[in-house]
């Protein structure tokens, strides 16, 4: 507990000293621009503490730790024409105080061309590429799953005549586990989707739109292989009532084959809506709704259906400080598993709760300081018997999560 917290000193006392030091350089800082401000180099300590670090019950004793993370990038937005280019890197290190066999070095690229073809035609061509821990929500294991993540796409939108926008996109991605027992998770992701919209003066528009999705998972070796197509049909709407306020809303009915595991199969309505308000330059609220399915890496399902709500309010109390919130509530359901019979044990239903807030100073424009809190909560209806073979943990847990931050930029 001394050395934890003789750790936890030692950091408080290097965010202290960087502080310091930027105060002495801001003056310079301040005049210091690359390209006209559209590249902006980074670096942010943060120090981070957090009670439940693998997220399991309190019945299976939980154990935390404090951990700091190095992070060093640079943003880029440069208009060129009628181009945009848009892009950023950033390095992260992060250290642990006790579980040092989770330290790790990881990496967030993005590169995306907003593209505009005479007045008519428009779109984006982008890559990531994302190197990060798995979520332990998900494996509950103190086996670090290092998770890469590439993604490719390409969307172009084309006013055939003043009323009516043709649409179009394709998109392609890769996941693949570090962890060599989850490799079998690794998942390739290609989807198209196609819209035909007709927009009235005030750029409000609803169309109809049809996507179609083909997982893969190449390293299934003998077990079951959870490949599907995914077929939909549906409605797309975008409004504007007036000048502080936006809504955005998609339904589709989805149909989903797999082609080894009919009893995953799946049809029925997915819909996503998401409203944005903001009736002060100070105070803005978004709110979402959804009602989705999406791949879920987890041993005991391929997928879960996923129903919920998310709050984001934002408020600048002064020119210099300000607060924001993340409030999310979902029900997730678990469709069968591969071998179980209709009716064997009742689907898994989790329940997850989490609230974050933050507060950000800002005393100079190169200069933020950010703390944040966060609570997360997950109930299920799986009932733990530790007797069975394999044993059935209990799934539910509480965690809250502590962080300090100083970022610089350049």
């Amino acid at each position: 507990m001394r050395g934890a917290q003789a750790h936890a000193h030692l950091r408080l006392r290097i965010v202290a000293g960087a502080i310091a030091v930027a105060g002495l350089f801001l003056p310079a800082m301040e005049a210091f621009a690359l390209w006209g401000d559209k590249l902006t180099p980074f670096a942010e300590e943060k120090i981070t503490r957090d009670d439940n670090l693998f997220r399991v019950s309190k019945d299976l004793d939980p154990v935390g730790d404090t951990y700091r993370t190095t992070s060093l990038g640079f943003n880029l937005d440069a208009p060129v024409s009628r181009q945009r280019f848009q892009g950023g890197y950033t390095w992260t290190a992060t250290r642990y105080n006790e579980f040092t066999d989770l330290n790790f070095d990881g990496h967030d690229a993005r590169a995306t061309w907003l593209w505009q073809l005479g007045n008519d035609a428009s779109g984006q061509l982008g890559y990531t590429d994302t190197f990060a821990l798995a979520s332990f929500a998900f494996i509950q294991s103190r086996i670090p799953d290092p998770l890469r993540t590439r993604q490719a796409f390409f969307n172009a939108a084309y006013l055939v005549t003043p009323r009516w926008r043709l649409q179009a996109g394709v998109r392609g991605s890769d996941q693949a586990n570090g962890d060599p027992q989850r490799q079998i998770f690794d998942v390739n992701t290609r989807s198209t989707d196609v819209s035909v919209s007709y927009v009235t003066p005030a750029n409000t528009s609803v169309g109809l739109s049809a996507l179609t999705e083909e997982d893969s998972f190449p390293n299934h070796g003998l077990s079951v292989d959870n490949a599907y197509r995914q077929d939909g049909v549906g409605i797309v709407a975008d409004w504007t009532p007036n000048g502080v306020s936006h809504l955005s809303a998609r339904a589709d009915h989805v149909r989903r084959r797999y082609s080894q595991v009919p009893l995953q199969d799946f049809d029925g309505n997915i819909a996503r809506a998401q409203y944005d308000w903001k009736p002060t330059g100070k105070f803005s609220l978004a709110a979402a709704a959804q009602r989705d399915i999406y791949p879920y890496q987890d041993i005991n399902s391929s997928f879960v259906l996923v129903k919920g709500v998310t709050l984001r309010p934002a408020l600048s109390l002064t020119e210099k400080i300000g607060a924001s919130g993340t409030f999310d509530y979902t029900i997730r359901e678990f469709l069968p598993s591969p071998g179980q019979t209709s009716g064997a044990t009742p689907r898994r239903t989790d329940r997850v709760r989490s609230a974050t807030a933050t507060v950000s100073y800002r005393p100079a424009r190169v200069l933020t300081l950010l703390m944040s809190a966060q609570r997360e909560a997950r109930s299920s209806n799986v009932v733990p018997d530790l007797t069975a073979t394999p044993a059935v943990l209990p799934v539910d847990y509480v965690v809250d999560v502590f962080s300090i931050a100083v970022r610089i930029t350049f």
